[in-house]
């Protein structure tokens, strides 16, 4: 059934996108960086942590490589092991360096 009003069904959309995000973040040991300890939903993403999202995004296909599509998948599966939260800084220096800062010293 269409949506009569299409700013209502983005929002629809939107909350619901980010109530998943909670959920999967939730599932896999809270709404915080496991590095940093970043808080904002705003700055965190999950984390493949053996280190190969890029193939597994690929293996994916479009459009579930990212965003709401790709939490759904892993709430479908039952939160599978292997992920974790990081903030975009943490999982970017992990995913470009081999390392994150916060934790070189």
């Amino acid at each position: 059934m269409p949506w009569k009003d299409p700013e209502k069904q983005r929002q629809a959309q939107r909350k619901y996108g980010q109530r998943l995000k909670l959920e999967v973040f939730q599932a896999y040991g809270g709404a915080i960086c496991v590095c940093c300890g970043e808080t904002h939903i705003e700055f965190l993403s999950i984390d493949h942590v053996n280190g190969k999202g890029s193939q597994h995004r690929r293996e994916l296909g479009t459009p579930y490589r990212a965003g709401k599509y790709f939490y759904q998948i892993l709430k479908k599966h039952g939160y599978p092991l292997g992920y974790r939260v990081l903030c975009i800084n943490c999982n970017f220096a992990l995913g470009h360096y081999g390392y994150c800062p916060h934790q070189k010293g």
